[in-house]
């Protein structure tokens, strides 16, 4: 009898936990802890991507999941208006280009890569003819005309390179089973495919193609496969479907989204060169979505239309990823209690190593001087206070080595400028900060740090170096009259980054976010949620934004979570326990912390929450006799 070692050249391994490595993929095991036989095997599954610069749907698309060509399209539906623009993906943004494809038109056939694509027939509404046997190439930077379709359609599939392309199926305006290949130059009349069919999806090269979906008149789930020759029917789709994205190879295809009746379908299915088997489903239901570009194990869908009684486009992209390694989603769990309850503290450190300085109860007279300290598993109350008891501090540093400047009082001073510095034992006075300031907001280290914005330092940044603070000339683009209180930062002093915030009196609240480059703040994307006193965590290019109070409704506060990837910020699980953060850096965007707060505004907390960033895990399957 041939064994498991004769035919995959390991043995069944006994072991008391499960393999983390991806070698282990197709691999048997026997784990003695839970007594069974298990393997671990790739699947697929979506994720967001970034967002198109203009939405668009019967477009034309080349390349891969990293490097996307998207150009052409109809934008809306009412009013009528259609698109000539070309825009490049790099697997994090999309960037309109200053070359527009000669005619503009939607439908068409493509194929190529991002810097070789070709699109090919379509519809141009302002072309003659309109039904278009047009055919134009790119190289990366231009658009120049080739060789016309021997038919002229839209409405047709396409696949291959931009000098080896095949075209199928489509509108004449009659339905058409036409199929050409194109040399570079010229497209040449071919076996026609077996069934006649308009948005058609394929994918594949000009010698091995796959055709799927599409109507003739009514749906269809009929899929063909092309040898070079000639068209031979294979498995149908699981669901008809018409207006398909579809990339891959002929024996390793995905076909996503698309019209299955009335509704725009999230349906993915793949084939797996004899059938055809339904996998992870899209976020967004669309149909006329980017025809997709990648292989079965790395594509990505854009635009498409997601509603047919909101004709306007999407601008959503999803990326297809399939691995034996699967997403685990950021969460947070709780941690050890603060001693004392505390609300518009002073919080600075890691996840294993933080301080907590300072806060009240909202609108308490009482202020507290309070140092806590903590292990990742619990709080020390330390026996030394700050010298100025105040709320609203500003903090920068770690647990063992920080400077806390400005606060407030509550009276009759209120706003203060004093700032003192902490070497994980006792504090001390050192010299004061330039101005009075309120609900600043501190990034650095005890020897480099920068702190920015606040009440009545309105939109200001301030250095310092150790010794002492010194204004800076850099100004935030984002201020009220009272300057820019309790946002979310992170970074360091040459490289920080200020999210969100208000101006210090009420709502509306920003969602603004701004990048220091040691020099000067520019502008970038901002939260996906407005809102003030937000903790914050990690790099200026990877940054964690949490909690914080809504403008609405009045008094609310909201466990949020977003994380910055350096251009833009994605919604990422909340914490258990909605509250308003406090000021300072508290861990890494992987590895936070965030303890106490205000539950609501009028509530103070003893809670501790630790973030634990996005990670992967092996796909494990239990074997069975069943």
């Amino acid at each position: 009898m041939t064994t498991y070692k004769e035919l995959f050249g390991k043995y069944v391994q006994n072991v008391s936990s499960d393999p983390t490595s991806t070698d282990a993929e197709g691999q048997i095991w026997y784990n003695s802890t839970s007594g069974t036989f298990k393997t671990a095997y790739s699947i697929g599954a979506w994720a967001s991507g970034g967002n198109v610069n203009t939405g668009r749907y019967r477009v034309g698309t080349g390349g891969t999941q990293t490097a996307t060509i998207l150009f052409t399209g109809k934008v809306n539906q009412s009013p009528v208006a259609y698109s000539s623009a070309t825009e490049s993906y790099n697997g994090t943004s999309w960037t309109t280009l200053p070359a527009s494809i000669g005619t503009a038109r939607y439908s068409l056939g493509s194929a190529g890569t991002q810097t070789a694509a070709l699109g090919f027939g379509g519809y141009a509404p302002t072309g003659t003819p309109k039904v278009s046997p047009l055919t134009e190439s790119w190289n990366g930077s231009t658009w120049t005309a080739g060789g016309n379709l021997n038919t002229g359609r839209f409405a047709l599939a396409g696949c291959g390179t931009q000098t080896a392309a095949l075209g199928f199926g489509g509108y004449t305006p009659s339905l058409s089973a036409a199929t050409e290949a194109y040399n570079g130059s010229t497209w040449t009349s071919v076996n026609s495919l077996n069934t006649a069919r308009s948005y058609i999806s394929g994918c594949g090269t000009q010698t091995a193609a796959l055709a799927f979906g599409g109507s003739n008149p009514s749906l269809t789930g009929a899929s063909e496969s092309w040898n070079g020759t000639s068209w031979t029917n294979t498995p149908s789709l699981n669901t008809a479907r018409k207006y398909i994205a579809g990339f891959g190879i002929q024996t390793a295809a995905l076909g996503a989204g698309g019209n299955s009746g009335p509704g725009f379908a999230t349906t993915t299915e793949f084939y797996n060169g004899t059938s055809w088997t339904a996998v992870a489903s899209l976020a967004t239901g669309r149909r006329a979505l980017g025809a997709g570009s990648g292989n079965n194990a790395a594509g990505l869908v854009s635009s498409g239309m997601i509603s047919a009684t909101n004709p306007a486009a999407t601008t959503a992209t999803e990326l297809w990823t399939q691995s034996v390694s699967v997403p685990v989603a950021g969460s947070w769990s709780s941690g050890g209690n603060l001693g004392t309850a505390t609300g518009l503290a002073g919080q600075v450190g890691t996840q294993n190593s933080a301080l907590s300085v300072l806060g009240t109860p909202y609108n308490s007279p009482t202020i507290s001087g309070t140092t806590q300290l903590y292990n990742g598993t619990s709080w020390t109350t330390s026996p030394a206070k700050t010298n100025t008891k105040r709320q609203y501090i500003g903090l920068l540093g770690l647990q063992t080595a920080a400077i806390a400047f400005g606060g407030e009082n509550g009276a009759p001073l209120y706003a203060l400028n004093a700032s003192e510095s902490w070497n994980g034992s006792s504090w001390t006075s050192t010299s004061n900060f330039p101005t009075t300031v309120a609900a600043s907001q501190g990034v650095g280290t005890q020897t480099a740090g920068l702190a920015m914005g606040g009440t009545y330092l309105v939109n200001g940044t301030v250095s310092w170096n150790g010794t002492s603070w010194s204004s800076t000339p850099a100004t935030l683009n984002t201020a009220g009259p009272n300057g820019r209180c309790e946002a979310s930062v992170a970074g360091i002093q040459t490289a920080a980054l200020i999210a969100g915030g208000s101006d210090g009196t009420s709502p509306p609240y920003n969602a603004a976010t701004e990048s220091y480059n040691g020099t000067a703040w520019t502008t970038v994307n901002s939260l996906n949620t407005a809102r003030t006193a937000i903790g914050g965590a990690g790099t200026q290019t990877a940054a964690l934004a949490f909690g914080g109070a809504p403008a609405a409704p009045a008094a609310s506060v909201t466990g949020a979570t977003e994380s910055w990837n350096g251009t833009s910020w994605t919604n990422m699980n909340s914490m258990t326990t909605a509250r308003e953060g406090n000021s300072g850096v508290m861990g890494t965007q992987a590895s936070a912390l965030q303890a106490g707060g205000r539950t609501p505004r009028s509530t103070t907390t003893v809670t501790t929450e630790a973030w634990t960033g996005p990670s992967t895990t092996l796909n494990y399957k239990t074997l069975t006799t069943s």
